[in-house]
């Protein structure tokens, strides 16, 4: 048993079809190809939701001696925390404020970030998530099989609950939980009340 990796994705994605795995990436093989173009397609689709493994709050972004900030190839979306006086986004591949209509800015510029990740750097929770979505979406795209799309559905809805699950779990989510996910209660458990301080 080891960790998924993009291979063994792909070749459940193919297999979704009935053909036969392979042990490269690099084979040759059209619906191989197109099967890692869809899986990478899921997965940019997937991260671009913003989970608690790809996303950085109060990220810092300094400017270069051109007081402008290249932003890096990597970064899916980015937002200013509730109370900056700038709203920013990514246009030109750079930073932009909308509220002074400028590229340029004065000192370190702290985002929250939802970063694109490698697939093989993502929770197993996801990748088992992406690699059924997008075996449904090559069932489809490549023979066109309701039949196969069908039958993964529920797979799929599973799976989506298992990186819900995986979420919910790192993220330890409540309603005390302010913007920057900083919780200053505990979240309650019932063996705190027999702590004896």
């Amino acid at each position: 048993m080891a960790k998924a990796t993009k291979l063994a994705a792909v070749n459940t994605i193919i297999s979704n079809i009935g053909q036969a795995p392979v042990t490269t990436l690099q084979s040759g093989n059209p619906l191989v190809e197109m099967a890692e173009q869809i899986l990478d397609e899921i997965t940019r689709s997937v991260q671009a939701e913003g989970w608690v493994f790809n996303t950085e709050r109060s990220f810092p972004f300094t400017p270069n001696p051109s007081k402008e900030i290249t932003i890096p190839d990597n970064v899916l979306s980015l937002d200013t925390n509730p109370y900056s006086q700038i709203k920013a986004t990514i246009r030109s591949g750079k930073l932009y404020d909308r509220v002074a209509h400028t590229y340029t800015f004065e000192g370190i510029q702290k985002l929250d970030v939802v970063w694109l990740l490698d697939f093989e750097d993502i929770p197993e929770a996801f990748k088992n998530y992406i690699t059924i979505r997008a075996a449904n979406v090559f069932a489809g795209r490549s023979v066109g099989s309701v039949e196969a799309v069908r039958f993964g559905e529920r797979e799929e809805i599973m799976a989506r609950s298992g990186a819900l699950e995986y979420d919910t779990q790192q993220g330890d989510y409540n309603v005390f939980s302010d913007s920057e996910e900083v919780v200053p209660f505990l979240n309650y458990r019932p063996v705190n009340p027999l702590y004896r301080y």
